[in-house]
């Protein structure tokens, strides 16, 4: 995550430098029942396929064809299959930043197809579950309901051995169990194999213990509403709507880059850079570092009026996260095929926009609620990030990111119908 000095891309997939993220701590108690699971009742035909569509659509959501292959096209060669080229792993350390700098790690996304014995075929949903609510690696970890996140209680590991950075667990812990579980059952049933043995991540021998603190990523739960940085809606605002916003702002990991990671009550909670170390590179530079290289400074997201997003209407905030547009370029209107702008100035890569457009209307409107109501405003500005001048059109095209609404399910990686 930015901000925590943890990682960056070096990658073809440079533009998602923000998506590198260091994972935290958890304290998650209890889970729900593993609907798979021996003894249990089996899932109803109809039912297992709309928990797969579930999950197909939080995995877009959540970016992980950012890091896993295919971006947020299942239609993709390569999707969700893991690295295929060095030049998708990532720096993990101040190496990211200081070539020759230590420690340094090289982490290497992982097949999450269902291939038996190079993908996720190879264990159990409730493994998976355990994984991202829980940070564990699945290879390390027993296929037990877990109750505790105490070593050697609740069949919590006594020697826990967690997921490396960039996987951001820590944020995905605050997600439901039952979208949990669909995203399971999405890469268990919902994927065609793919023979493709990525090799294990580099790491600490502690396998990233001594980095989960509390008091950098928070507790699960969240702690109450409202923290030091929010405030309690006014009565013109849905504070309903607001709760609902706070919860996907963190699952979506927005404090990784704007400030204060998965923990609403840190110092500078999504007030955007206050510390150079938050400024991250993007572009070819990171591969070669004779290569262009724009630098990307996250923006204060508190309402503030002057500073925050609190110049910016609602629409306008919801443009950005929907279309990519620059909430300062364009009118306060509704985007359709028919005004959208022929050469669109876009959001830098860094902000994941591309992901966020497949939130339905009512997350977007919620997480806009939250910014705008359930924050304390914070004045704190923040310098506009470089970009080409031309800017980052062409770049999205090169990516070969996808279409939005997504390509109807199944394609051609996918098991269904």
């Amino acid at each position: 995550m930015r901000g925590s000095k943890g990682s960056a891309v070096a990658a073809p997939l440079w533009a998602i430098a923000a998506m590198a993220a260091v994972v935290g701590t958890v304290t998650a108690f209890g889970v729900g029942p593993d609907p798979r699971a021996p003894g249990s009742e089996a899932t109803p035909e109809a039912a297992r396929q709309e928990q797969i569509l579930r999950g197909r659509q939080l995995v877009l959501e959540h970016g992980c064809g950012g890091c896993h292959g295919g971006w947020d096209n299942p239609g993709a060669e390569g999707f969700l299959a893991g690295v295929t080229s060095p030049a998708q792993e990532f720096l993990i350390g101040p190496c990211a930043w200081e070539p020759g700098a230590e420690p340094c790690f090289r982490t290497r996304p992982r097949n999450l197809t269902p291939h038996p014995t190079t993908g996720m075929g190879r264990f159990s949903e409730r493994q998976i579950f355990n994984s991202l609510r829980y940070g564990l690696r699945p290879g390390e970890t027993a296929d037990v309901e877990i109750t505790s996140s105490t070593p050697g209680e609740g069949n919590f590991p006594m020697f826990p051995k967690y997921l490396a950075p960039p996987m951001p667990w820590a944020a995905w812990r605050h997600m439901p169990d039952e979208d949990l579980w669909a995203i399971a059952a999405y890469l268990k049933d919902g994927l065609k194999p793919v023979d493709n043995l990525v090799e294990d991540s580099e790491g600490p021998p502690d396998f990233w213990v001594s980095n989960y603190t509390e008091e950098a990523y928070g507790t699960y739960p969240l702690p109450p509403f409202p923290t030091a940085n929010e405030q309690e809606p006014p009565a013109s605002a849905n504070r309903e709507q607001v709760l609902r916003g706070r919860h996907l702002v963190v699952q979506h990991g927005c404090g990784d880059c704007h400030g204060g990671l998965t923990n609403p009550a840190a110092p500078a909670f999504l007030a955007g850079v206050t510390a150079p170390v938050q400024v991250f590179p993007v572009g070819p530079c990171l591969v070669d570092p004779e290569a262009p290289c724009f630098m990307m400074r996250p923006r204060n997201l508190t309402p503030h009026s002057t500073t925050g997003i609190g110049r910016w209407t609602d629409r306008q905030l919801f443009n950005a996260l929907r279309h990519g547009l620059r909430p300062a370029g364009y009118p306060d209107r509704v985007i359709t095929a028919d005004n959208h702008p022929d050469n669109p100035d876009l959001l830098a890569p860094g902000m994941v926009w591309v992901e966020k457009r497949h939130m339905s209307d009512d997350d977007l409107w919620a997480i806009i609620a939250y910014l705008r109501h359930g924050l304390k405003p914070v004045e704190n500005e923040v310098e506009e990030s470089d970009r080409p001048a031309e800017g980052w059109g062409g770049t999205y095209v090169d990516l070969g990111v996808g279409t939005y609404p997504a390509v109807p399910f199944p394609t051609a990686n996918e098991v269904g119908g």
